[in-house]
């Protein structure tokens, strides 16, 4: 996961780097704290490195020098609608604006008086970014490869000894029993077994019919009638908590 920090504050940016790391090595494991924490001491030097997908967390300073936080944030929006944000401030005063570049939250400097609302944002949100940064290795053609959990769109069975990972623009099959990739999908709160030996990704549907799922890639995917009810309760607890 990387993190960047922007805030023309040394002291400031230095404060937020301490939190951040922090929070992530006494709430996390070695192993899940993998987390790269890049500080830029402006807007401008963000912009200047920044492309969709470099960052999964951005914690940007309101009031800078230069290119303003909520500034910095409208370009970054402009190429990247899946990056979080989360503004730095010392005053409400521009909170709407905020939201409307879609931030999913505010730290209040001093940080030393707001420790409390910062592990509260920082509870909310992390646990999401880690699950997001997910993945799988496949063995595939006798080769391990890694995929995000965020690229498979659905599984089925090709056979008794090998699953269908269909993503995006293709289609991977690995050597591996359908009980196996249940036991590593369904941990993930996305993951949803419609149907005898198949499973979907639920961020990836786009409509949800009587009998069956359309997925964003066009296919049309048979619910199981035994299955339904459950389904279907699932499929709308998963949208309500998006």
């Amino acid at each position: 996961m990387n993190i960047a920090i922007v805030d023309d504050n040394e002291q400031d940016r230095n404060d937020v780097l301490t939190y951040c790391q922090n929070y992530i090595h006494t709430n996390f494991s070695l192993e899940e704290s993998s987390v790269h924490i890049t500080t830029f001491d402006s807007g401008e030097a963000l912009l200047a490195k920044y492309d969709a997908g470099t960052f999964d967390l951005v914690i940007l300073d309101i009031y800078m020098t230069g290119i303003t936080g909520l500034e910095t944030a409208k370009k970054i929006r402009e190429s990247d609608s899946e990056v979080s944000i989360i503004f730095l401030t010392s005053s409400d005063e521009h909170i709407l604006e905020g939201y409307r570049v879609f931030a999913i939250g505010y730290f209040i400097k001093p940080l030393a008086e707001h420790q409390k609302e910062f592990t509260e944002t920082f509870d909310f949100i992390f646990p999401k970014l880690l699950k997001k940064k997910g993945g799988i290795t496949l063995k595939v053609n006798g080769s391990p490869i890694d995929i995000s959990y965020s690229d498979i769109i659905y599984i089925d069975v090709f056979d008794s000894h090998n699953i269908n990972f269909h993503l995006d623009n293709k289609v991977l099959v690995s050597l591996m029993s359908y009980g196996e990739a249940c036991d590593i999908l369904l941990k993930d709160e996305r993951f949803l077994e419609f149907n005898h030996r198949m499973i979907l990704n639920m961020d990836y549907v786009e409509n949800m019919e009587l009998e069956s799922f359309r997925m964003t890639d066009g296919s049309e995917l048979s619910i199981s009638r035994r299955k339904r009810q459950d389904v279907k309760v699932a499929y709308m607890n998963h949208i309500i908590n998006k």
